[in-house]
């Protein structure tokens, strides 16, 4: 069970470094096929392309889950206490809408992807293979804005307690 839990936690990373493996490998491929044969696959753009926007929203996953993404830390940093912790709250909730919109458009999206039947002009890969990247990479974004967002509220509300300031 723990094995599960692990799993499912560090999934977005999993998948990043699969996919990243995999644009690696094909690149090199296609590059080296084109230099010794004269050739290369046709293929490989459309599916690194599709496999780099899976990337990317999963990045953007990973970055709010080690609360690594750049914030206006300089602006929110000159604040203690309650005031901090409300611009921090300001700022998740902000997030927080930005990708539910993007969750709601994304879904949007990909039913229009699917009902028009959109395929990749190379390989007739369904669009909405690519286009599913959007809600599910938000989705996993909105869980780790939550997450971020409580952690870091605690943080500082467990300093205030302990400097006795703002009591």
């Amino acid at each position: 069970m723990k094995l599960l839990f692990k799993i499912l936690d560090n999934f977005e990373e999993y998948a990043i470094v699969a996919m990243m493996a995999y644009m690696t490998i094909m690149n090199f491929l296609n590059v080296a096929f084109r230099y010794v044969a004269s050739t290369s696959f046709s293929f490989t753009e459309e599916l690194t392309v599709t496999v780099f926007v899976w990337v990317t929203m999963f990045g953007i996953a990973v970055g709010f889950k080690r609360n690594a993404h750049l914030g206006m830390s300089f602006f929110v940093d000159k604040f203690q206490g309650k005031a901090k912790a409300v611009l921090v709250l300001i700022s998740g909730v902000m997030c927080f809408v930005f990708m539910a919109i993007l969750l709601i458009y994304g879904i949007e999206m990909v039913q229009g992807q699917a009902e028009m039947g959109s395929t990749t002009p190379v390989l007739g890969m369904p669009q909405t293979v690519q286009g599913l990247s959007i809600p599910v990479g938000a989705f996993f974004v909105l869980i780790h804005i939550i997450e971020a967002n409580y952690v870091e509220l605690k943080k500082i509300m467990g300093k205030k307690e302990e400097g006795g300031a703002d009591k």
